[in-house]
């Protein structure tokens, strides 16, 4: 078993809020077009202005927010830098192919070409902070961040020096993506508002979103925000599996589902993957409070981004907004944070987090 890692800071983008807002959730926005966008900061600070004239919508999230969580933390230079994207620059790759078909393949700019490579923003950042550690960029559909958070964590694990890496996910959406989705039925008919989102889970798809979430992870406890425990993916497993898992993880930490304060659930409205977060919530205690998350930020790969940052913020808090709970708990305090979520049917993940206080 891997020792904990701990998150001493955490930035988002999100269509909620970001990075530059106060408080947690104050201003809760709703759509009904079945797409949330991101709010999106002031990029200025931390980018040259005139690279930014050049740059995609998803490039600015992820620079700006992965620059944000640096200086969260106090840090100029990591020592890796890690991230995950289930699909990379969809808005660049759009364009490129575009241009490709109507130039009939001739004569083409590179630069859409090049923002579209996943491992673009890892680039950028490593070129502003001057990194020339570790870094790795992993696409995985719905494990994307949760890869780049266990390899984070096996880094850490292998130093007893004082390191911090860089962790970080990103994906955006088009209106090209959202009607291709709509062909294989992904997309919930008639479109509820998203903040309604979990009353509409009797009928099948879900709500498009997208986002930006970084954090820096070290392997030192001192005036960090949470300790992350354990991050588990399972893939093509059933219901009573997902539940095995659960245990046998939190068994590994002398835990048991009555201890967590905290269940996040990524339950996203779709009737047919809601059997996991009924029977975990049938099993959890009554001290435990049930969050949702994914009427906040819609269903991507990546969620699990938003929903780490939600976790960080809610120790940092310590105290949870009405917006999140689906059913309050007994709980006095917060001290384990449960993060189960899925992606697309048969994919799902689990992530321990405790307080360090």
């Amino acid at each position: 078993m891997m020792k904990p890692v701990y998150i001493s800071s955490a930035s988002v983008i999100s269509p909620q809020q970001h990075f530059e807002d106060k408080g947690l959730l104050q201003d809760i926005i709703s759509t009904d077009d079945g797409m949330m966008w991101v709010r999106e900061p002031n990029y200025k600070g931390y980018i040259n202005p005139v690279a930014i004239r050049r740059m995609s919508k998803l490039l600015k999230m992820g620079i700006s927010c992965g620059m944000n969580a640096l200086q969260k933390a106090g840090i100029e230079k990591p020592q890796a830098i890690i991230t995950g994207t289930g699909r990379g620059s969809m808005v660049d790759t759009e364009q490129f192919l575009v241009s490709m078909i109507e130039n009939e393949e001739e004569v083409l700019t590179p630069t859409s070409f090049i923002q579209s490579t996943y491992n673009s923003i890892n680039g950028w950042l490593a070129l502003q902070t001057k990194c020339s550690g570790y870094n790795q960029t992993y696409v995985n559909r719905g494990a994307s961040f949760e890869l780049a958070l266990f390899d984070a964590q096996m880094l850490l694990n292998e130093t007893n020096e004082n390191i911090h890496v860089l962790v970080g996910c990103f994906d955006e959406i088009t209106h090209d993506y959202v009607r291709v989705k709509s062909k294989i039925g992904y997309w919930k008919k008639p479109l509820p508002a998203s903040k309604d989102l979990h009353k509409h889970s009797d009928t099948h798809g879900t709500i498009a979103g997208e986002g930006s979430a970084f954090f820096t992870v070290t392997n030192k406890r001192e005036q960090a925000l949470c300790s992350l425990d354990a991050v588990k993916m399972l893939q093509d497993t059933d219901t009573g599996d997902v539940i095995d898992n659960i245990n046998n993880l939190l068994a590994e930490h002398n835990l048991n589902l009555s201890d967590i304060d905290v269940l996040l659930c990524g339950m996203n409205g779709d009737s047919r993957q809601m059997e996991v977060y009924n029977q975990l919530s049938a099993l959890a205690s009554e001290n435990t409070t049930i969050a949702n998350f994914k009427h906040l930020c819609g269903e991507y790969d990546t969620s699990s981004g938003f929903a780490t940052w939600l976790a960080a913020e809610l120790f940092k808090a310590k105290e949870i907004p009405e917006t999140l709970i689906a059913r309050k708990g007994n709980h006095t305090g917060i001290k384990n944070i449960l993060l189960v979520n899925h992606y697309i049917l048969n994919s799902h993940s689990i992530m321990l987090l405790q307080s360090v206080q």
